[in-house]
């Protein structure tokens, strides 16, 4: 049974769904339904049953890989996903971000995953949380032929 199912009546506790924008950064190229389905849903879930904010949709990360293929005639130039994203807001930062923590240990996150607030982030390294880290990468000023 989908977990949205569960969800029917929770969206009047949470009309707004947050004014904190944190991004959830996966590494790797995650398909967009095997993202929901692993992450998306219940991150959202549990924001909202908390009023916490909420989870949805997301975009990647690129970068182009200049250097093609050896084996590709014409040497094509090949975009690569970085990160996949997931687009998180919340409405009490330190709360939300804990939440969010916790949910990602739990739903089996890679390592190098990362939680983005302001200009800082807090990464996963597969076993803990390392908090309020320096942004050590940001979609909106990235270089894709870096």
């Amino acid at each position: 049974m989908k977990i949205d199912s569960f969800l029917v009546g929770f969206t009047a506790l949470h009309e707004e769904p947050g004014d904190v924008y944190t991004p959830i950064l996966l590494p790797g190229d995650f398909d967009p339904f095997e993202r929901q389905a692993r992450f998306t849903q219940y991150i959202d879930a549990e924001l909202r049953m908390t009023g916490l904010g909420s989870a949805g949709g997301g975009s990647a990360i690129q970068f182009l890989d200049e250097d093609g293929d050896d084996d590709d005639e014409g040497g094509d130039d090949q975009w690569r996903v970085l990160y996949s994203i997931i687009d998180t807001d919340v409405t009490d930062l330190d709360a939300g971000r804990a939440l969010i923590r916790v949910q990602l240990a739990e739903l089996g996150c890679p390592a190098g995953t990362l939680l983005q607030f302001d200009d800082r982030e807090d990464r996963w390294d597969g076993e803990r949380w390392h908090l309020a880290e320096a942004r050590s990468i940001d979609e909106e000023n990235l270089d894709p032929k870096e």
